[in-house]
């Protein structure tokens, strides 16, 4: 997925206190709902499932129309808050408190002061010339001159390196006083999910679970992946929990540091050819021997297998030199680049994206899709 720092970074597991002083309210019930649903839809997989969304200090910020709150995350475990900016529409929204850059303390370096940006776990600092066309993040030179305009007026965007690749968002209040890293501007109005469900291609795919099932469940995964190996083994108890409630579709996603993974692909997609029971006994039986699989016995063992679960094996040899079952699997690849999915395995649930084997992200994903009606 794309890399989203300061979203990761406060929806941590590390809870804050939240303070218990009175805030001025200025947002309709009809709003609060709508912004809660949002936040749910957006990060409810990153939150304990038993968690309560309130938004608290909702008011006018200090930049143009815009206002300012928190969305406040109550769980048995603890609290922790989520600042956020919102258009003065509430249509745009973003993550990531406001850091007025008056209050940053000058430096021995003439012309450039120092502050820093508050996150859950303590202080992001950063440099700042006085102008406010410089930046310095992270080691890295920011020219706030190059910034555009964003959807959330009185902000121009940019973006500064993390960890060598990651694009990290910020964003500077047009008078150069106000700053903001965070995560992208997000749309309220738009159901990301429906948009991304409307890229996956549902037909003809193996499947477990209730073919009728309103709650969908893509997997993408790599049989060479160990963390695959872990999501198929908590798949079991996920159907178990959600009987008759849920269905399990299966995309193939060989990724290309994993040597006999296409290959392993191309065997399962052979096999469900011959069935969808015939699919997932391959799969269970390219997972269960995943270490005893290597690139050069790849095509010895998954003639074994074949055999093992009843296939038609010149069939079978006939689909393995087929280019078109080759080409069907990069299809799965590309569907999976387009809607975001950079690692295996991630599950998408009606839209929302879990990434990892991650039983308690998928579980909660499900019953947000649920208590939704989905």
């Amino acid at each position: 997925m794309r890399f989203r720092f300061l979203s990761l970074a406060i929806l941590s597991i590390t809870f804050l206190i939240v303070s218990t002083a009175a805030y001025a309210q200025q947002i309709s019930k009809e709003e609060t709902a709508r912004l809660q649903e949002f936040f749910k839809n957006r990060f409810g997989v990153n939150i304990p499932s038993d968690s309560k969304v309130e938004i608290e200090g909702f008011e006018k910020s200090s930049v143009g129309d815009l206002k300012s709150g928190k969305f406040v995350i109550g769980s048995v475990a603890g609290s922790q808050e989520v600042p956020f900016v919102i258009s003065g529409d509430g249509k745009y929204i973003l993550m990531g408190n406001v850091v007025d850059t008056k209050k940053f303390e000058a430096t021995p370096i003439k012309g450039v002061k120092k502050g820093s940006v508050p996150i859950p776990r303590g202080e992001f600092p950063l440099l700042m010339t006085d102008d406010g066309k410089y930046l310095i993040i992270n080691s890295e030179i920011v020219d706030t001159g190059t910034f555009k305009e964003s959807e959330m007026k009185g902000f121009r965007g940019g973006s500064f390196v993390m960890g060598g690749s990651q694009q990290v968002p910020v964003y500077i209040s047009d008078n150069g006083q106000y700053l903001v890293l965070g995560t992208e501007i997000m749309d309220t109005t738009v159901d990301p999910h429906q948009e991304i469900m409307e890229k996956i291609v549902l037909e003809d795919v193996p499947f477990k679970g209730n073919k009728d099932a309103e709650i969908v469940v893509v997997e993408y995964s790599d049989f060479q992946c160990p963390f695959c190996k872990r999501g198929k083994d908590m798949l079991p108890d996920i159907l178990k929990a959600y009987d008759g409630k849920i269905k399990i579709s299966f995309k193939q996603l060989p990724l290309r540091n994993h040597n006999w993974a296409m290959p392993a692909a191309i065997a399962s997609s052979c096999a469900y050819q011959q069935g969808n029971d015939k699919f997932w006994a391959m799969h269970d039986k390219l997972f269960d021997n995943q270490k005893q699989i290597t690139l050069e016995n790849s095509e010895q063992k998954f003639n074994e297998y074949a055999k093992e679960i009843g296939l038609d094996t010149k069939k079978f040899d006939t689909c393995i030199a087929s280019p078109e079952v080759k080409a069907k699997v990069e299809k799965d690849v590309a569907e999976a680049t387009s809607i975001g999915v950079q690692s295996t395995p991630t599950f998408v649930v009606n839209g929302m994206i879990v990434p990892g084997a991650n039983p308690e992200g998928l579980k909660s994903a499900i019953d947000i899709k649920l208590s939704q009606g989905s």
